[in-house]
């Protein structure tokens, strides 16, 4: 019974520091942050921080997307090709990462890594295509 109190609390310390640290680098929603802070920890909640990362990742592509266009328009035919390459690499590269973390050893584990990586990696290339608009 100690040992699971004792994984139960590791747990939670390290889904508050992953937590703590996207929070730090990315802006999420305040539907993301209600449907986080609605969580039962008492019931399936590796499924219920699932389900929140993927309905966040939804609202961050419109995101990503919206990004993508303004900074589309400002460029040349070239750079357009490069940053259409550029994306479909980036896109590739994130998928693969994120699916390799969903098999890693790190806690929450699973899906909920998968997700976890999903949005800040996401997150990461919305800063970087804002930061080429400038």
């Amino acid at each position: 019974m100690e040992k699971n109190n004792k994984n139960t609390l590791l747990l939670a310390v390290a889904f508050v520091m992953l937590s703590a640290t996207a929070q730090a680098e990315s802006q999420r929603t305040a539907e993301y942050d209600a449907c986080m802070d609605s969580v039962d920890y008492g019931a399936l909640k590796n499924s219920q921080w699932a389900a929140c990362a993927e309905e966040e990742l939804a609202r961050q592509d419109v995101s990503l997307n919206a990004e993508y266009k303004t900074l589309r328009a400002s460029l040349s035919m070239e750079q357009k090709d490069a940053l259409l390459q550029g994306q479909r690499a980036w896109l590739k590269y994130r998928d693969s990462w994120c699916r390799f973390t969903e098999q890693g050893n790190s806690a929450p584990g699973g899906i909920v890594n998968y997700g976890f990586c999903m949005l800040d990696l996401t997150d990461k290339q919305i800063e970087l295509i804002k930061a080429e608009q400038l």
